[in-house]
């Protein structure tokens, strides 16, 4: 059964390897539909879901197509991937809303941790978003009134709508990544290896997945060139080299992703990472507005190294600390010897 599952962490990495290439395949073909489209819109009357598509390819550069072709790639993947790994229809692998299906007469393994019924689901879920929401938000806004940064946020909408708007979006990308990231690669990634080496590789795989995301300022010379989306990859992969880069981008993606890791085996559901990860996605949407303007950053400590290192590493980390105190007892305590 180990060999089995050993072969299905290979099946993990093919998948996202076959995501990233298709992606980067894909980009140019979608930049030049999307471009093409807001072309052919303009000064024609046509019907307002096609014209707002249109508004928004005209808008977007080659960064935004780069990530929504990874994310179609993914989701395109997605079922022949779960096929691969034998989740479909047929018995139970385990109970509750997040447990897969099997075909009939597999075999189940018993090994690693099921996710189950969380009874404190709910309360779970906010107390992750208060914690990390709670503790990242203020840091910087005392960052703010200490005279460091001053605080930008869009000017066309109210701030009651775009705080709406950013905690609804937030949270239905935390609860998509975290099915994902930690229901069902961590729950492979449990079944192969120990708890230790599934949290560790867990928080990597999810740290690498989101380090594609590319950074401000980040173009290829011809976006509409057919090898523009694996160009994007190389300077992607260079950033790596770079260890500012590699301080402010990697590293606090590979802090979260432990913490997250961490709260979805100590609880044996998804209900406390979600609450997290929304909170992340909240406090680090607005305090992207941050902008230095004081004289309380110095060579050594600059207000990069402040705003995307510093500041949320350390958020994150009394997040995990206090999650640990505040959560029962890991559910499944034989999932340690697994």
């Amino acid at each position: 059964m180990r060999n089995e599952a050993h072969g299905d962490v290979l099946k993990v990495w093919l998948y996202a390897a076959a995501s990233v290439w298709l992606g980067a395949w894909f980009s140019p073909l979608l930049y030049n539909a999307g471009k093409a489209l807001a072309e052919v819109s303009q000064g024609k009357t046509i019907n307002g879901p096609l014209e707002w598509l249109a508004g928004v390819c005209m808008r977007a550069d080659f960064p935004a197509f780069f990530m929504v072709s990874m994310m179609l790639a993914a989701a395109v993947l997605f079922f022949p991937w779960m096929e691969w790994l034998h989740a479909r229809r047929g018995a139970a692998l385990a109970s509750g809303p997040w447990g897969l299906r099997l075909p009939d007469g597999a075999r189940v393994s018993r090994l690693g941790q099921s996710l189950g019924k969380n009874p404190q689901g709910p309360w779970h879920l906010c107390a992750g978003f208060l914690l990390l929401a709670g503790l990242l938000l203020p840091m910087g806004i005392a960052l703010v009134a200490a005279g460091w940064f001053k605080l930008e946020l869009p000017a066309d909408v109210g701030l009651a709508t775009h705080l709406a708007g950013t905690f609804i979006v937030a949270l239905l990308t935390a609860v998509v990544a975290e099915v994902l990231f930690r229901g069902i690669v961590m729950g492979v990634f449990l079944r192969a290896m120990r708890p230790a080496a599934a949290l560790g590789m867990s928080a990597a795989f999810f740290a690498l997945a989101a380090s594609l995301a590319p950074a401000a300022g980040m173009h290829v010379a011809d976006p509409e060139a057919r090898g523009a989306g694996f160009e994007m990859l190389r300077l992607l992969a260079l950033r790596f080299a770079d260890g500012a880069a590699l301080l402010e981008t990697f590293l606090p993606l590979l802090a979260l992703g432990l913490v997250l890791s961490y709260a979805r085996w100590r609880t044996a559901s998804l209900w406390l990472p979600i609450g997290m990860h929304a909170g992340w996605l909240t406090a680090k949407n607005i305090l992207n507005g941050m902008v230095a303007i004081g004289s309380g950053t110095g060579p050594l400590l600059s207000a990069e190294v402040v705003q995307h290192f510093l500041l949320p590493v350390t958020a994150i980390l009394i997040t995990g600390a206090l999650a640990h105190y505040l959560t029962a007892n890991p559910a499944h305590p034989d999932a340690s010897r697994s």
